[in-house]
């Protein structure tokens, strides 16, 4: 959650999702996103207005989602002859119910500031979820697995100053009180010696650096995305724990013939001792080593990488192969072979809006303890 881009925790893929559904008043538009549509087709050029639209979506830790989201977007116009128009700006708000009875409802905005001068993004959050506890470091074991819930409300706040046309600089503060954690009694949450296992405050202030020359932020043909972001929690900013983090999150893309790309992502996520346990590192979910569910590994540290060879198959269908390596570790002494975390597998594509490469993704992951399933909008990076 550390990350720029855990700003919105199902990353992009929902805001982009409401901002092409633009003109969702028109019954036209309903028939065109469930493929009734030329594959030439642009999206709206409009440039104000309001969607609202159902949600659904399946990853190891929820099962199937089921919510709504509504979203207003705006964009605003150059003042002056030597400025452009900034790019699409929106808040949003989203609520969503899981078959593991998790509860998520949260507000979002994204909004650049005219000539794209400044982008200032936020989120406001409340969720109540019940999860799985496999114990901290990458040699668990399943069979160790305990059951605990818990409450959270949340607020972030970012605003990066645009330094070139691909650079941005800025700063990040976020604050998190996890509350009414209910924990099984004589479990190893309940014994006591794991950092916020009754939760607490995570109060921080942070910096971040991003550099994007990607063609399309929602599915990439060419071009680079490079980010580091670091953040600070102590005490005398209202924190209940003291540590230092560290982000970096490296992508690439190339491709080799017309639509067929290959894509490579490195990530490392990277905390000093005193990080509570829902701030560590994972190893999992639907966005790298796809094959473990989000909440199976956790640690102090995570690095890993992805490679991904995607290629259309015919209409609007496409497939991916993927493959990737990493794991969870409190110093380099825990890594070995014997533990790596390996990530193989492949994944159906449906292009839901071919102007925009906006893509509902069917994968199967597969890792040590076999295969995992996600339904989602977007790529994994």
């Amino acid at each position: 959650m550390l990350l720029l881009c855990h700003i919105c925790m199902k990353k992009i893929c929902l805001a982009t999702l409401l901002l092409l559904w633009i003109s969702a008043s028109k019954a036209q538009q309903w028939l065109e996103w469930f493929g009734f549509r030329s594959l030439n087709d642009t999206v709206s050029t409009e440039k104000t207005g309001f969607a609202l639209i159902p949600l659904l979506y399946y990853t190891p830790d929820t099962r199937f989602a089921f919510g709504a989201a509504g979203v207003y977007y705006f964009s605003l116009k150059a003042k002056r002859p030597d400025q452009r128009d900034a790019r699409l700006s929106y808040v949003q708000f989203l609520a969503d119910y899981t078959q593991n009875n998790q509860l998520d409802i949260w507000g979002l905005w994204n909004i650049f500031t005219r000539n794209e001068d400044y982008l200032i993004k936020g989120e406001l959050r409340y969720r109540n979820f019940p999860d799985r506890f496999y114990g901290i470091g990458n040699a668990t074991g399943r069979d160790q697995v305990e059951y605990y819930s818990y409450d959270l409300k949340s607020f972030k706040y970012l605003m990066l100053k645009r330094l070139t046309k691909e650079m941005f600089l800025g700063f990040d503060f976020m604050i998190s009180n996890e509350y009414n954690f209910r924990i099984k009694e004589g479990g190893i949450l309940d014994l006591g010696n794991i950092t916020g296992n009754r939760g607490g405050v995570t109060s921080g202030i942070g910096g971040v650096v991003t550099f994007d020359s990607r063609d399309n932020i929602v599915n990439p043909y060419s071009g680079h995305f490079f980010e580091i972001s670091t953040y600070y929690f102590h005490p005398n900013i209202g924190s209940s724990f003291y540590f230092f983090n560290f982000n970096i999150n490296y992508q690439t893309y190339w491709e080799t013939k017309p639509k067929n790309i290959l894509a490579f992502q490195i990530v490392g996520r990277f905390n000093t001792n005193g990080v509570p346990m829902l701030d560590m590192a994972t190893a999992g979910g639907d966005e790298i080593l796809r094959g473990y569910a989000r909440n199976r590994f956790r640690d102090i540290n995570f690095a890993g990488t992805q490679l991904e060879y995607r290629f259309p198959l015919f209409w609007r269908l496409g497939l991916v192969g993927f493959a990737g390596v990493g794991d969870v570790f409190n110093s380099t002494a825990d890594l070995s072979i014997q533990r790596l975390k390996y990530s193989f597998g492949t994944g159906l594509r449906f292009a839901i809006n071919p102007a925009e490469r906006l893509n509902l993704r069917f994968d199967v992951g597969i890792g040590r303890e076999g295969a995992q399933y996600y339904l989602m909008v977007t790529e994994a990076f």
